[in-house]
């Protein structure tokens, strides 16, 4: 009888354990099909993101070869993709790598979408100066205007090439900073944090514009309606202008990036919305508006 009851056991044990193994082989099978599944999908994405660096790489050549003014920008984004091109295929496929390439792919399609406006901006001036060019300073010349035009069509014509070659900042902006002691400016749009504010814009190229040392006033608002910074008062004609600091720079023609900080007093930095102006004299030329928390 006692062996009897034992023998039984021993099946029930050897048909648990047949159970168990066919459950870890089956599991085994299912884990492997998905890290092959997986495996997969990871090389496919890895793929298409070489493919998409090459396609933006290859706009940049296009560009490039045009002789574009941005010609230097347009180099050292499409050398940044080429680095990257060649690091994505030395890489292993894994879901922490993908991660990381996905970011970078963002960052440079929002680098490629920025420097394609700047390039349509820049076309679009450099058609306006051609015609201007071609037009408008032809008609200038001091026989044609004495022999063909009228005097209000003069002045007009006057009035035509002062305006074209008022300086007209592009990507204008304002940001709250943190400041480090290193010089290190950290962008926040936390009130209680910002230790500065920083104003940015870019000169477009300008055959007509004056050259050398320029300066603009630069008018910042709290919002307590207060001009932040020196808040010191100029006087145009039949204009006042009270504005937060003078920005200057030696302008040659060519485009031309500044970047200024405010020198705020950090007590007037709180939570709200700012306006921020820039004038050329009494033109207001650029202006932005934004927000600390």
């Amino acid at each position: 009888m006692t062996t009897r009851q034992d023998n039984r056991f021993l099946k029930i044990i050897f048909g648990v354990l047949i159970l168990l193994f066919i459950l870890l082989a089956y599991w085994s099978y299912t884990t492997y099909q998905e890290n092959e599944n997986i495996k997969d999908s990871l090389t496919t994405e890895k793929q298409r993101i070489q493919e998409e660096l090459k396609n933006i790489s290859l706009e940049y050549t296009v560009e490039i070869e045009k002789g574009n003014m941005l010609s230097n920008d347009l180099i050292t984004a499409r050398d940044r993709i080429t680095k990257l091109r060649d690091s994505v295929i030395n890489l292993e496929g894994s879901v922490a790598v993908m991660s990381t390439l996905r970011k970078e792919l963002s960052k440079i399609k929002d680098d490629r979408l920025k420097l394609s406006e700047k390039i349509a901006k820049l076309e679009a001036s450099n058609k306006y100066l051609v015609r201007i060019n071609d037009s408008t300073l032809a008609a200038l010349n001091e026989e044609i205007i004495k022999s063909e035009l009228k005097e209000e069509t003069v002045v007009k014509l006057t009035e035509n090439v002062s305006r074209a070659a008022t300086l007209m900042p592009t990507n204008f902006k304002m940001e709250g900073v943190i400041v480090r002691r290193s010089g290190r400016q950290i962008v926040n749009d936390r009130a209680s944090r910002v230790d500065d504010i920083k104003v940015c814009f870019t000169l477009p190229e300008n055959a007509l514009a004056k050259t050398g040392v320029n300066s603009f006033y630069l008018q910042v608002i709290n919002p307590d309606n207060n001009v932040m910074g020196v808040a010191k008062t100029v006087n145009f004609e039949s204009q006042t202008l009270t504005y937060s600091k003078i920005v200057q720079f030696n302008y040659e023609g060519k485009e031309l990036d500044i970047c200024e900080l405010l020198d705020a007093d950090v007590e007037k930095i709180i939570k709200g919305g700012y306006r921020v102006n820039l004038f050329n004299n009494s033109i207001r030329v650029a202006n932005s508006e934004v927000v600390f928390r």
